[in-house]
């Protein structure tokens, strides 16, 4: 007997290359199989006509709770928007991240993160910046940090804005990337208004490496003078440096992200960077689900977009086949949604926002049923 059957539905996996209506069937934990189970017995059987099953979704970008003290509650945000899996972008710093290594143990939510190269992580905000002079760096503990939790951590965050490194400029950056290569490991670094140019800013990443907040407008931004995305990207991408979205509330702009994407220049990954501040924020990034309906009515095929939240994170993660993917023998993280007319509009900054804009939403995806290794952690009450 099987432990769940989602009937009936399209099942999209992109990772294997699958299409089409089909059952998929659960057994202690992983996925069983995709096809026909017309006769087969199963404690819960899900029926998802007119619906769209995809592995569970992977927010390689937020803060959470209690990781974070502006964190979202993990739980009830993911779940209720098909993530099963969510990588924390640098709350924590080499002197806080053990304290929460019980936590991360406990939650239903796989989560992963990446370790800030500030000691302290983001715990001064919003109070006050995070450290990032290079001369505060602790190689030593962050080192011993690696080397306890590897299991959980992905790499080093660096936020690289003005507001963060001032007259630092660009060497928190450098110090960085020197320290990760040291390390053997991958940074990530949000860019919003940088203290440089954004091809300044890629020349310190290396393959791996994810530049966040790719369609943002402060400061420098992914575009040449003449509005193209500059040279220096294409070069950046070629060498295998991986580009995010990751809106929050207003790191993304419309200016930005639609000449890229006509041009074809489309995440490598997409996320939500959520907060307490921004979660609930309409109609800026507010959820994963919301930013999926997004980037495809700006034009991105939605198998592209749903690659962006499943195969290319878990591939970033290494975890690819455990995770986002629907083949059989992979952990049974499953979310199935229902595509929905909507008139809520998408934008680029809260509502009230003078320097807002907004773009008509035709549809959304409703999240109806997540499955988080083959346990049922949310379902729509009228699915």
């Amino acid at each position: 007997m099987y432990q769940l059957i989602i009937r009936n539905g399209r099942v999209l996996d992109p990772a294997g290359g699958f299409d089409g209506t089909a059952d998929v069937a659960v057994a202690d934990g992983k996925i069983a199989g995709i096809g026909s189970f017309p006769d087969a017995e199963a404690r819960q059987t899900v029926d998802a006509s007119g619906c769209v099953v995809t592995p569970g979704l992977i927010d390689h970008h937020a803060h959470l709770y209690p990781l974070a003290k502006i964190g979202l509650p993990a739980e009830a945000v993911c779940f209720r928007s098909g993530v099963t899996t969510a990588v924390d972008a640098g709350s924590t710093g080499c002197d806080t991240f053990a304290r929460y290594v019980p936590f991360l143990r406990q939650s239903k939510l796989r989560i992963r993160a990446y370790l800030n190269v500030c000691s302290t992580g983001l715990d001064s905000l919003p109070k006050q910046m995070e450290d990032v002079d290079p001369a505060h760096y602790d190689e030593a503990a962050l080192r011993a940090s690696f080397d306890a939790y590897g299991e959980w951590l992905l790499g080093l965050k660096l936020r690289t804005s003005r507001e963060v490194v001032g007259e630092l400029g660009y060497r928190p950056l450098r110090e960085m990337s020197n320290l990760a290569e040291k390390l053997d490991t991958n940074v990530m670094v949000h860019c919003t208004n940088p203290p440089g140019t954004i091809p300044e800013l890629l020349c310190y990443l290396r393959r791996g490496d994810v530049m966040t907040h790719m369609y943002m407008n402060k400061g420098k931004t992914l575009l040449d003078e003449k509005g193209f995305v500059c040279r220096e990207a294409y070069e950046a991408r070629n060498r295998g440096v991986l580009f995010e979205a990751s809106d929050a509330r207003e790191h993304f702009s419309f200016e930005v992200s639609e000449p890229a994407i006509r041009a074809g220049f489309y995440p490598d990954i997409i996320a939500t960077d959520l907060t307490m501040f921004s979660m609930n924020y309409r109609p800026t990034a507010f959820s994963l689900t919301n930013q999926i309906a997004k980037y495809t009515q700006l034009g991105i095929p939605f198998e592209t977009v749903l690659a962006c939240c499943t195969k290319r994170p878990a591939e970033q993660m290494g975890l690819l086949g455990e995770i986002g993917t629907l083949q059989q023998g992979a952990c049974a993280d499953i979310a199935v949604f229902r595509r929905e007319p909507s008139d809520i509009a998408f934008g680029d900054r809260p509502y009230g926002n003078p320097d807002g804009q907004q773009r008509p939403c035709e549809w959304r995806l409703r999240t109806m049923l997540t499955v988080r290794a083959g346990e049922m952690v949310y379902r729509d009450e009228f699915f």
